[in-house]
């Protein structure tokens, strides 16, 4: 019996040896083909609109003067030297992204394609809508004064933020209040300033992910241009608009350009980001994933969970973190592992700058290394970044920033009364409309035109008759 477990602990010990020598032969060093020159110019001046959306939340009694905020960030930024979480670290610490105002604006039951009965909201609404816009003077302050800014220029990379998703959705919920607020002024008959409040909106946020280096930034910068967007198509909707202010958003909105709400700044930034990561020995990833290569997948969660435990409480926390560093040194091929960002990258580039409707002739998709198997074996820390890194994740915020796309165009046809000859992105076709029923779509992500069924297409209801497109 003794025998046989020296044998096998030995055979252990050569199968460790022989799987650490093999990941020590890396590829050679390539070429990045994209970086810090790809991404347009930080700013970290108090007149950056982009402070202002760390800055909403805070207490009133911060009342509207970002100005001094700025500095302090600035210092912060100054000083990362590795992977930080920066949200609310500027004190006085926001609590609960400004837990009054969300409280306040969380349950309103916004208009929501597909169906944006905007008339129907602010009749049952209006009530409600009057109070926040007093209650709230100072966050709606903060916020018009945020789209008007006259600099947007994200300085979000190499940043890591804590609790984005929760920031994305407060932000969302003012934009909608915003909307919401400038639709009730054109019910009371100040159309040009409801228009002026949607359209500074929509500019703020279109020019916040043409700047963006990360998907921080252009996540929210989205939130908020997709927000004015619906606040547009329900302006046309309501009853009475004018024609002027048809033509004013027509004006306002040109046929879009190539570039218009582009993720490559933000798909750029995220990717070197995590290159440099790599490059460097990052601490702190390492340390949060350098276990999870020996038991891949989710059947080995248990088992991880058990097995740290017991080896932090056994080793000290401090001598296991060590450890856990080593090892995933040991099982890292950096040249091999920025190929796989390599790869990732120019497959999502092209995914962005193409439209859906051509993605089935691009080439070069991305291998996925999730699930055990004994490949994985072969830089199996580098396999792990790169999953956490989730290209498919990525392709579905450029499938979002597709759809974008789609909804101004759809709002561009309804204000001009259907003279449009806007292609559909998604089937390469103009775009569906039922006279009927008043409706017009996008077959949006899978590309099957399910004629402007609301669960399946992107539909927006126009209220003026447009002619068939």
């Amino acid at each position: 019996m003794g025998k046989i477990v020296f044998r096998s602990a030995l055979a252990g010990l050569a199968f460790f040896a022989v799987l650490v020598a093999l990941n020590r032969f890396d590829k050679p060093q390539a070429p990045d083909g994209t970086g810090e020159r790809d991404l347009l110019p930080a700013s970290l001046e108090p007149g950056n609109g982009a402070f202002w959306l760390l800055f909403l939340g805070e207490p009133e009694s911060e009342g509207l003067d970002v100005g001094r905020k700025a500095p302090e960030y600035g210092r912060l930024l100054g000083r990362l030297e590795r992977v930080e979480r920066l949200t609310w670290q500027v004190s006085p610490r926001t609590k609960s992204l400004g837990v009054r105002y969300w409280q306040m604006i969380a349950e309103i039951p916004f208009p929501r394609l597909p169906v944006q009965d905007w008339p129907g909201f602010l009749r049952t609404e209006r009530g409600r809508l009057t109070g926040l816009r007093s209650s709230l003077v100072v966050l709606l302050g903060r916020f018009g004064r945020m789209i008007r800014s006259e600099t947007v220029a994200d300085f979000g990379y190499g940043v890591e933020w804590d609790r984005s998703y929760a920031l994305t959705s407060f932000v969302q919920a003012t934009a909608r209040l915003h909307a919401a607020l400038a639709l009730l002024d054109a019910e009371d008959g100040r159309w040009p300033l409801a228009a002026g409040e949607l359209l500074a909106a929509f500019g703020f946020g279109d020019r916040l992910t043409a700047a963006a280096q990360s998907f921080f930034f252009y996540t929210l910068g989205r939130s908020i241009l997709e927000a004015a967007l619906d606040g547009l198509g329900g302006l046309l909707s309501l009853p009475g608009c004018p024609p002027e202010i048809r033509a004013s958003l027509l004006e306002a909105l040109p046929p879009l350009s190539g570039p218009r709400f582009s993720a490559r700044g933000a798909l750029v930034g995220e990717f070197l980001w995590i290159s440099e990561r790599v490059e460097r020995g990052d601490r702190w990833l390492q340390s949060e994933l350098a276990f999870r290569e020996i038991l891949p997948g989710r059947s080995g969660e248990r088992t991880r969970m058990a097995v740290n435990i017991l080896l932090g409480r056994e080793l000290g926390p401090a001598t296991y973190t060590r450890l856990r560093e080593a090892a995933f040194d040991l099982f890292l091929m950096k040249n091999r592992t920025r190929g796989y960002f390599r790869d990732a990258l120019s497959w999502l580039l092209a995914l962005d700058a193409a439209p859906p409707f051509r993605w089935g002739a691009l080439k070069g998709a991305p291998q996925s290394f999730r699930g055990p198997a004994p490949g994985w074996l072969w830089n199996p820390s580098g396999k792990l970044l790169y999953e956490s890194l989730d290209p498919v994740r990525q392709k579905r915020s450029i499938e979002r920033g597709h759809l974008t796309r789609a909804l101004y165009d759809l709002i561009r046809i309804s204000a001009s009364s259907g003279s449009s000859t806007a292609i559909d992105p998604f089937s390469g076709r103009p775009y569906g409309w039922d006279e009927d029923r008043g409706l017009l779509w996008s077959v949006g992500v899978d590309g099957q035109d399910d004629r402007g069924d609301p669960e399946k297409d992107l539909v927006l209801p126009v209220r003026k008759s447009v002619s068939r497109l």
